[in-house]
């Protein structure tokens, strides 16, 4: 990973096409989406934290230029190019530049969780009924699989698995988003600290402590979640899930300070 953290680092070709190749990769090759994805989020942030939010902008616009080409010659359209750089690229450009100025990842979390909360809101207004949205959205692409599938032959079993799917399929979407973008984040910095600061993410990752203002909202929301009904309720139980995830790099954060002050394995 040192490796390709300092190849990165040699100028904007080979900045760009790594970001541009992986994400390009990750499209065609499934069974990795997730690792690729991180990869080339980080690409991004760790230009930006190293030589500033000007040149990021200038890897981001080049990647852009060739995932827009590959989309044309994939399907037609240059929506690929900037579905990568609206909803991953610039995220991650936008919070580097923030951790570079402020030196703090839970800074950082917070971005990452208003980004949450905007994708879940948006999807909200935008679909409104979402469930009912993602319920003829999963008869056109989940259903004929599942029809294959011998366990899932009873139409009753079929139809309860896609009613839960549709309940959570804004969240998932929400979360994953997130996670590409905080991953891509950490990654990034671990590789700033293994190339021009040795130890300095350990130390940043060990002291990461959220505000205690994160506590209110979520108690408040959990309250909410109880007398909410329908549409709302579904809202509402979309963002706790969404806060939950900046929890869970909290959590991780502890364990990893509690492990190194007790000089464990």
């Amino acid at each position: 990973m040192k490796a390709l953290a300092a190849y990165i680092m040699r100028g904007r070709m080979q900045a760009g096409a790594v970001i541009a190749a992986c994400a390009a990769l990750s499209l065609l090759l499934p069974p990795v989406t997730g690792p690729l994805v991180w990869i080339s989020a980080a690409a991004v942030g760790l230009v930006t934290l190293r030589i500033g939010a000007q040149q990021g902008a200038i890897i981001i616009l080049g990647a852009s230029v060739v995932l827009a080409a590959l989309g044309m010659l994939l399907s037609g359209s240059p929506l690929l190019g900037l579905a990568f750089a609206l909803m991953l690229w610039l995220p991650v450009w936008a919070l580097a530049h923030t951790l570079s100025r402020t030196g703090s990842l839970s800074w950082v979390l917070g971005g990452v969780a208003v980004l949450g909360l905007l994708f879940v809101s948006a999807v909200h207004l935008w679909m409104g009924n979402s469930t009912e949205v993602w319920r003829e959205v999963l008869e056109i692409s989940l259903r004929p699989a599942l029809e294959q599938m011998s366990s899932l032959s009873d139409p009753a079993q079929m139809d309860r698995v896609l009613n839960d799917m549709t309940r959570v399929m804004t969240a998932l979407l929400a979360i994953s988003l997130m996670l590409s973008i905080s991953v891509g984040l950490f990654i990034a910095r671990w590789w700033q600290s293994l190339l021009y600061n040795a130890g300095g993410f350990q130390r940043e990752f060990h002291a990461l402590k959220l505000a205690r203002a994160f506590a209110l909202p979520m108690v408040l929301l959990l309250l909410a979640v109880v007398v909410a009904q329908g549409e709302v309720r579904q809202w509402l139980l979309e963002i706790v899930a969404v806060l939950a995830l900046i929890y869970m790099f909290q959590g991780l954060a502890w364990a990893h300070r509690t492990v190194a002050e007790r000089n464990t394995h």
